[in-house]
């Protein structure tokens, strides 16, 4: 599978997510060391939820290893606007989900859950390795 393709099929995935959750305002896919994978809300700011993910994803795993819990598997930042979701992938990369106020957060665990179960060996470090080419590139 091409570069172009692997992307398109990823923004494929996480935009039918989107679409599908009523409240879900956008859904990234970055990795665990602040690098934006792919966005499939034109507003949303990659980069920069890429480098808070991974502050907020470092710290919360940090205290799951410090209290011994196992891995790390979600993270939830509850807002006055709407609410922050991060669900582990694997050790390399996260799904990053911002809502609305009134967004059933019950149903966009689950929307998440489900494409990390069925789609993660999509959603793997091939994909960071990728985007990392792609950024070298652009930049030259």
């Amino acid at each position: 599978m091409t570069q172009a393709n692997s992307q398109t099929r990823l923004r494929w995935l996480l935009g039918d997510v989107l679409t599908a959750t009523p409240g879900l305002r956008a859904l990234a896919l970055v990795s665990t060391d602040g690098l934006p994978l792919v966005a499939v809300d034109e507003d949303c700011p990659a980069e920069q939820l890429a480098t808070f993910v991974a502050g907020i994803n470092g710290l919360a795993a940090g205290l799951t290893a410090l209290l011994d819990l196992g891995t790390l598997k979600r993270t939830v930042v509850t807002l006055e606007e709407g609410t922050l979701i991060l669900m582990a992938v694997d050790r390399t990369a996260c799904l990053a989900a911002y809502t609305a106020q009134d967004c059933d957060l019950s149903i966009a665990a689950f929307q998440m859950a489900r494409l990390v179960e069925q789609a993660g060996h999509v959603l793997t470090a091939h994909v960071r390795a990728e985007a990392a080419a792609e950024a070298q590139e652009a930049t030259r």
